[in-house]
């Protein structure tokens, strides 16, 4: 369990408002009382000072010694709320915790807290809170701020530390429309009640019922109409199921010839591409495999679920290539084979690199994102 040492975080102690205003008082009276030699003014002026220092003591040793732990999935999707669990203990023998503020800088993204109200000497304090981290990163330390203005809010402190624990944010997988429903590179889906190795390919019409037919392809509107006049019932009818590649190379790249604006919201959006397109490629059981110009274009598997977490965690850490040409592209689609599927990706308009593509690889599926902002990708 990861712990912040208390020794290796920064301390800062300030007056507040209420205390100055009592200080004042205090250092009024004490002279009001030194001035008129008025014994009891000068005494309440004392007491003022002595609450102040045993106030000030106090604040500073109420959250000095707590440590901090934090629980949470190593791994997890950007935008995806997820269980965190921040725990205060308190290891000394004798004197208690009240009223700490805890506020976690979590991932340099995402700030959550809450409350500890009370923290008894020798035990400890768990926080339960749900949180998402809105962009895809690596973290390894997350910042910790520590508050407590006990006893009386004369004056706050304020302990900030690290927390130690790793954490993964991975690319929140978007699937394009054509790995879905084109059957040149997948058959369809099992919506229909087929397996995948009897999945249907385009919808071409209506036929009549013959025997062997499923019910689910049945279309009610239509059999309610052709019963009526007279018929029988009546089934969908679809084409042959499209041609299944064994293998796929998913290729993204930065290139474009358009001198377009470099839009960092394309790139992430078409980082969720990737992801969801390997993530669908691996679940249909096609041998995909990865190449990007932010990582020199080398190949990387991901047929299994330890490869497409390897890959995953690639796409977590990828910042944008600002100097693809179009050799280096062409030079890494010359690596793709004859019987290979091909699937590439861009931040850039489909437009603006397509005429680069060689004429081997004209046929590749290549999705281009949608000019709605919450719209549907559309392949191209």
């Amino acid at each position: 369990m990861p712990v912040a040492a208390p020794q290796n975080g920064s301390v800062m102690l300030s007056i507040q408002p209420r205390g100055a205003v009592l200080g004042g008082v205090g250092v009024a009276l004490l002279i009001a009382g030194l001035w008129r030699v008025d014994g009891v003014l000068a005494s309440l002026g004392v007491a003022v000072g002595c609450l102040l220092v045993i106030s000030r003591i106090l604040a500073k040793l109420n959250p000095a010694s707590l440590e901090i732990s934090l629980q949470c999935p190593e791994k997890v999707q950007a935008g995806v709320s997820f269980p965190l669990t921040l725990t205060l203990a308190n290891p000394r023998r004798w004197l208690d915790a009240f009223g700490v503020r805890v506020d976690v800088h979590l991932a340099g993204h995402t700030r959550t807290g809450g409350r500890a109200t009370w923290i008894a000497a020798g035990s400890a304090a768990d926080l339960e809170l749900r949180v998402s981290v809105p962009s895809r990163c690596r973290a390894l330390n997350h910042r910790v701020r520590l508050v407590s203005d006990f006893p009386f809010g004369f004056f706050e402190m304020v302990k900030i530390s690290e927390i130690r624990q790793p954490l993964w944010v991975l690319p929140r997988p978007i699937v394009p429309r054509g790995v879905w429903f084109r059957g040149g590179v997948l058959d369809a889906t099992d919506s229909e009640g087929h397996t995948a190795g009897e999945s249907p390919g385009e919808p071409r019409g209506l036929r009549p019922w013959r025997h062997g037919d499923s019910p689910r392809r049945m279309i009610w509107p239509a059999t309610l109409r052709s019963v009526a006049r007279g018929g029988g019932l009546v089934v969908r009818e679809s084409d042959p199921p499209g041609f299944r590649p064994l293998r796929c190379a998913v290729v993204f790249h930065s290139f474009g010839t358009d001198g377009g604006l470099i839009r960092p919201d394309r790139f992430e959006r078409s980082i969720s591409m990737v992801a969801g397109t390997l993530g669908q490629l691996q679940a249909q059981g096609i041998a995909a495999r990865l190449m990007a110009d932010f990582h020199d274009w080398k190949a990387h598997p991901c047929q299994t679920r330890a490869q497409l977490a390897a890959c995953m965690e690639l796409l977590a850490e990828a910042r944008r290539a600002s100097g693809t040409e179009a050799h280096d592209l062409q030079a890494a689609l010359a690596e793709v084979g004859d019987d290979e599927g091909l699937i590439v990706i861009s931040d850039m308009p489909v437009s603006s690199w397509r005429g680069a593509l060689p004429l081997r690889n004209q046929s590749a599926f290549t999705p281009e994102q949608p000019a709605a902002r919450h719209g549907r990708e559309v392949a191209r």
